[in-house]
């Protein structure tokens, strides 16, 4: 009797947690399916970096199911469900990586920014043309002798990969 009383105790709770797992997707935005990995601390997925030799790109999500999933600290998202630019190109930048990688097409990636603040980022043809302009604008950055500065964020500029180049760094 007691066997079948645990056995019954552990069936039920599977279901609740199930339900709450399938709750939790909907709830942010995040598809079903398999993940691939999570780049986040204690996770059981170990991330790597995603690499694009044609696109010259290198990048990893904080969690990958068939579409890049970003997590952002920000509490303060931009309004009317719009996403901040600086995080719309590393996301579409996603994108292109993980359709090289899978080889499938990715039509969306996902923002969530504190508080579960789902933003869907469409993968279309004028956001593909938006990130090759920016990936080349970036490249051309690298090889020139001096970056202009297009923001007022320190935190921006400690983490710029032209920071050695760029004479308005804020320091």
């Amino acid at each position: 009797m007691t066997v079948l009383l645990m056995a019954a105790t552990a069936m039920v709770l599977a279901l609740l947690f199930f339900w709450l797992s399938a709750r939790s997707r909907r709830k942010t935005g995040i598809p079903a399916g398999e993940v691939f990995y999570q780049d986040l601390v204690g996770q059981p997925f170990a991330a790597r970096d995603l690499r694009s030799l044609k696109l010259g790109i290198s990048g990893k999500p904080d969690c990958l199911i068939r579409t890049p999933v970003e997590l952002k600290k920000s509490k303060r998202p931009p309004a009317r469900g719009e996403v901040y630019p600086n995080h719309m190109i590393q996301n579409l930048a996603y994108c292109a990586l993980v359709e090289e990688q899978l080889r499938e097409r990715v039509p969306y990636g996902l923002v969530i920014y504190a508080g579960q603040q789902v933003r869907r980022v469409e993968f279309t043809d004028s956001n593909r043309k938006w990130l090759m302009h920016t990936i080349a604008a970036v490249q051309a950055a690298r090889l020139r002798e001096q970056a202009s500065r297009n923001h007022n964020q320190r935190g921006r500029c400690s983490g710029c990969g032209v920071l050695d180049k760029c004479d308005q760094a804020l320091r």
